[in-house]
């Protein structure tokens, strides 16, 4: 009695087809979660980089208009960097009313936000891999 056990050369590439077919379906639902995800996670940064940039004007008990780099915001010690590679600036003016204007560049090298106002979301992140370093622009 030969009693042999095992899988035949063809159930196991039928298998291997079956698990790549659904590989690739996973993929193509992941892929742009996690787009959407980086975009989400750039936006909420911003944000909060912009509030340490106004605590930092408020501070510095400035008026008129001031553009602060990513380093000037991280170098104040008002917020603490995280491992991410951003690059960016803050511009905050004076509309002379006692209010102000605020806008916001911010790279990771992948996403950027361009001279959005605070309360960025996911909606306002661009794909783009320019440095947004040297941004502000007064208008």
């Amino acid at each position: 009695m030969n009693n042999k056990k095992g899988f035949t050369l063809v159930e196991l590439l039928s298998v291997i087809v079956i698990l790549s077919v659904v590989v690739l379906i996973a993929s193509n639902a992941v892929v742009p979660m996690m787009s959407e995800a980086k975009k989400q996670v750039l936006a909420t940064e911003a944000n909060k980089f912009m509030m340490a940039a106004q605590n930092l004007y408020v501070r510095e008990s400035l008026s008129g208009t001031k553009c602060y780099s990513y380093d000037d915001v991280i170098n104040s010690g008002i917020i603490e960097k995280n491992d991410e590679a951003y690059a960016g600036s803050f511009l905050i003016e004076s509309t002379g009313d006692g209010k102000y204007t605020y806008k916001i560049w911010l790279s990771n090298g992948t996403n950027a936000v361009i001279g959005k106002s605070p309360d960025v979301t996911s909606k306002d992140v661009i794909d783009s891999s320019d440095d947004a370093s040297a941004s502000c622009e007064v208008e």
